[in-house]
């Protein structure tokens, strides 16, 4: 099936305006057009479209996937398309409506399907194609079926014990053919942790699935009067909203206003699930979450794209990098001359369909996430993978976890085969002990007091991001992000962190726990920090100049300034040694 072509066909056929409830050309709006451009990228990669989608409420993803469906059917012969609903009424109501009135349409030019209650047939020389609708729960759906193409509306409300998963295997895996999975969230256990953890394996990159999310603010229709929020930001959630990454505006601010009161009873949380701004908020945890949601709402201020992604080998004893776009290590800053690194390792198996092993790296100067390698790589690899990040790293800590044989055996390996120099040692309890008595034990032993410990630096550390002040962290990895927002714990005899896959969020809680005991020099941190706000001032005032040569005098002027500003503090500093 040709995307452009079916965008061009369901333009010229009506569709009802949810707003005005009159036909419209159906003319995709703006979270329509974000899903069928992603669609269309996988179409050009893979033959095929395989979405999930997490969404707010009504911003047409039902409607636009019914659409794909429907084209789907027109376009290709003997092809079996069908759409499932969570409810019997919704699904008769709303969800059919939409191919039906585009077969009605398209019948009123040249008669070319038969449109039934819940079936049409679409006519083709070479073969017959159908589109039929089915409710979850039935007990029918798509089982024993061989479809081409299956929507799945509000799947995470499916009931059963194997919920929607049991009718995806429906779906033939020849090219051309389409699974759409979409839903608001459910909660993270019962009914919609199947959709949950769905959603997850996908944005971990472990399904195959493109994951989409459609957040409200991309919706035109949720806006009213600016002046009914002409006192915004009121409250914490008006704050995060209106700050970056989402830039929310008051007449945004008055429409979250009137429906948080008139549809979600005044819970901010059912609300983030209804009509979420993140994809991290939409699902209401269950238990204790691990991070308030001021730090998450912080960490997902700092993500951002890697700057390269490869991998590194061993080339002449030395680690080389290679760019890929499908390497697993991401890189946000090479290695910085004067700077202390922090590497945590989380080991695994190695198996393609078990836990990913994991290294995380921070610059324990600046606090500024460097690195993150996660990939089904076994203990051996995990060690040499860390022995020659490590070593690039200006021989970086390395603090890996010991708990089960996996991490020891990487260990060992890092200290008999490789040699690495700068191995974490365990302190244990008490961190004062020194001398012959102090531990001499390498890696990390985690337990109910040493689990506290971990969580307890990285907390520290991102709320004095927070604040601006030393010792503060910046995130940058979005699977970081997403390991800290799903992470619970319960805190009494002992404490237990429900994760799922933890294995980014523990390799980057050990880097951190390794740089609050083991900090780098003050006074090396803090000449760093002045010898690159003077390096950073330098490179803009050179630019002006070169942009504005009569500006010159004036600006080199102020130049001179700021380094002798920079240079006596320097002084100050180097006289404490």
């Amino acid at each position: 099936m040709n995307l452009d072509r079916a965008e061009q066909l369901l333009s010229r056929l009506p569709i009802k305006d949810r707003q005005k409830n009159i036909s419209v050309p159906f003319l995709l709006n703006p979270n329509q057009k974000k899903a069928h451009q992603m669609v269309k990228r996988q179409y050009a990669r893979d033959k095929w479209c395989r979405a999930v989608v997490l969404k707010s409420r009504r911003v047409g993803m039902s409607s636009y996937f019914d659409g794909l469906l429907f084209c789907h059917g027109v376009a290709r012969p003997q092809a079996h398309a069908q759409i499932v609903a969570h409810l019997k009424q919704t699904s008769e109501t709303g969800l059919f409506r939409v191919p039906r009135d585009l077969a009605n349409a398209l019948n009123s030019r040249s008669e070319c399907c038969d449109v039934r209650a819940r079936t049409i047939i679409f006519h083709h020389p070479s073969g017959d194609s159908l589109l039929d609708l089915a409710t979850a729960g039935t007990g029918s759906g798509g089982r024993g079926l061989t479809l081409s193409a299956l929507h799945l509306s509000e799947a995470a409300q499916f009931p059963g014990d194997d919920s929607f998963l049991s009718l995806l295997p429906a779906v033939s895996e020849a090219p051309d053919t389409i699974i759409a999975v979409e839903s608001t969230a459910y909660g993270r256990t019962g009914v919609g942790q199947a959709f949950y953890e769905f959603w997850n394996a996908a944005c971990a990159g472990k399904s195959g699935y493109i994951p989409i999310f459609l957040s409200w603010l991309e919706d035109p229709d949720c806006i009213r009067p600016a002046d009914e929020a002409s006192d915004a930001p009121a409250s914490d959630l008006e704050r995060e909203l209106m700050k970056k990454p989402y830039n929310a505006t008051r007449s945004q601010i008055a429409w979250m206003r009137m429906t948080l009161e008139s549809k979600c009873k005044g819970q901010e949380p059912l609300f983030a699930q209804e009509y979420p701004w993140a994809a991290e908020v939409a699902f209401i945890a269950s238990g204790d979450p691990a991070f308030p949601r001021d730090e998450i709402s912080y960490a997902l201020s700092t993500k951002k794209e890697p700057v390269r992604r490869g991998r590194v080998i061993r080339k002449d004893g030395k680690a080389k990098f290679e760019e890929s776009r499908q390497g697993t290590l991401q890189i946000w800053e090479f290695p910085r001359s004067k700077c202390w690194y922090y590497i945590g390792g989380d080991a695994a198996a190695g198996y393609e369909t078990g836990d990913f092993a994991s290294l995380v790296c921070f610059n324990g100067t600046t606090g500024r996430q460097a690195f993150a390698l996660t990939d089904h790589i076994h203990p051996e690899e995990l060690a040499e993978q860390a022995d020659l990040l490590g070593r690039w790293y200006n021989d970086a800590l390395i603090n890996i976890e010991l708990t089960g044989n996996l991490g020891r055996w990487a260990q060992k390996k890092l200290r008999d085969q490789y040699f690495y120099p700068n191995l974490y040692i365990w302190k244990g309890k008490d961190d004062k002990k020194a001398g012959k008595d102090r531990s001499h034990s390498h890696g990390w032993e985690t337990n109910s007091a040493s689990r506290g410990l971990m969580f307890d630096a990285f907390r520290e550390s991102l709320r004095a991001g927070m604040k601006n002040t030393p010792g503060g962290i910046e995130v940058y990895d979005a699977e970081l992000v997403r390991q800290m927002d799903i992470a619970t714990f319960r805190e009494g005899l002992r404490w237990e962190v429900e994760l799922g896959h933890d294995d980014v969020l523990c390799a980057a809680l050990l880097s951190i726990v390794a740089r609050a005991q083991y900090p780098p020099p003050n006074i090396a941190s803090y000449t760093a920090n002045v010898m690159e706000s003077a390096q950073d001032k330098h490179n803009s005032a050179a630019a002006a100049l070169k942009a504005q040569p009569d500006l010159r005098r004036a600006l080199q002027s102020d130049l001179n300034m700021i380094f002798k500003k920079d240079r006596q503090r320097q002084r100050n500093v180097m006289g404490f040694i």
